[in-house]
């Protein structure tokens, strides 16, 4: 694959670039089939949302074609169109505007705002929508995140609830979407401009944890361990919502491996916090594999976003873009 310098673009955008770069040079030539969205967000360590974006791009600039069953490929009509025969009708394409705007009376500086002016609308409407994720605790950000991933017109960015008490200005610009955990809704309305959409959104367990918290047998000792404290409130909650036997619950958290060690130790069974493997340093994970290989019993504790908040957020973002391709033809 060439890499392209494309530096100052977005993520999504620079990635666009490289992937098209490499087909319209024939590194990646007409007919080659491209990797899976997943398998393509892996090997470039982003998202699967900025991969379904790019794909999007791609695909509606007739780069790449979808065939169902058997996956995505360059679209064979690219082999036609060489560099020189792609900039002469780019070329001409501009020229005939030229030609337009002269006649209806405007100055080639006139022509050029009105040209930039076009080209930014032209972004707004297929660049992911900048959600600002919003939250007291890292595990209910990386919950957020997860979720919108799913959402192929979402870009992400993780915020902390004390940086926004403490800089609320950051939120009044840069982004389009707020999106929060439903118990910080009616601070964050008070902090943020009423034009800006905020959208609260609740916490499940995931089927795989219900079933094993259900499962766990009368008089087994249960540990919670979280990243933030603040989070374990939210996981004993859930736990006790469908243990079929009370249980005595002790909670600890991350961040001292000998102290970590020492909570492990008192517990038949320990529950950890969802997507603790990327939220923990590696001293602790260490430690988690090994008291894992002499049989600890972990719970890989689960949580998504409910259904009606995904919905909701989902409806918001088409409702952005509906506004944004009407203000463009308005």
């Amino acid at each position: 694959m060439t890499n392209s310098n494309h530096e100052d673009y977005p993520l999504y955008r620079t990635i666009y670039c490289d992937l098209r770069d490499d087909i319209e040079s024939g590194a990646l030539p007409a007919g080659a089939k491209l990797p899976s969205i997943r398998e393509c967000a892996e090997n470039r360590g982003v998202s699967v949302g900025t991969i379904r974006h790019v794909y999007s791009l791609l695909s509606r600039d007739g780069l790449i074609e979808q065939r169902r069953g058997r996956g995505t490929f360059v679209a064979s009509s690219t082999a036609e169109l060489d560099d020189g025969s792609r900039k002469d009708k780019a070329l001409a394409a501009i020229d005939r505007m030229i030609e337009e705007m002269s006649r209806l009376e405007f100055t080639t500086r006139e022509a050029q705002i009105f040209f930039e002016l076009r080209l930014r609308q032209m972004e707004d409407i297929t660049r992911p929508v900048r959600v600002a994720v919003v939250a007291a605790t890292s595990e209910e950000r990386s919950i957020i995140a997860q979720s919108l991933d799913a959402i192929r017109i979402a870009g992400t960015f993780r915020i902390p609830f004390d940086d926004v008490l403490s800089h609320p200005g950051r939120l009044l610009s840069g982004y389009d979407l707020i999106v929060a955990p439903e118990r910080l809704y009616k601070e964050l309305k008070l902090l943020v401009p009423e034009q800006m959409p905020l959208m609260p959104v609740a916490f499940q367990l995931s089927r795989a944890s219900i079933a094993e918290f259900m499962s766990l047998p009368k008089g087994v000792t249960l540990g919670i361990l979280t990243i933030s404290m603040g989070f374990a409130d939210v996981m004993q909650s859930a736990c006790e919502r469908y243990l079929l036997e009370p249980l005595q619950i002790r909670r600890a958290r991350f961040g001292i491996p000998e102290s970590t060690r020492s909570f492990i130790e008192q517990f038949d069974i320990v529950a950890l916090a969802p997507d603790y493997e990327n939220l923990i340093d590696s001293k602790e994970m260490v430690l988690i594999q090994e008291f894992a290989d002499k049989g600890k019993v972990f719970i890989r504790t689960e949580f998504g976003c409910d259904r009606g908040s995904m919905l909701y957020i989902n409806d918001a973002i088409e409702h952005y873009y509906r506004d944004l391709r009407e203000s463009l033809h308005s």
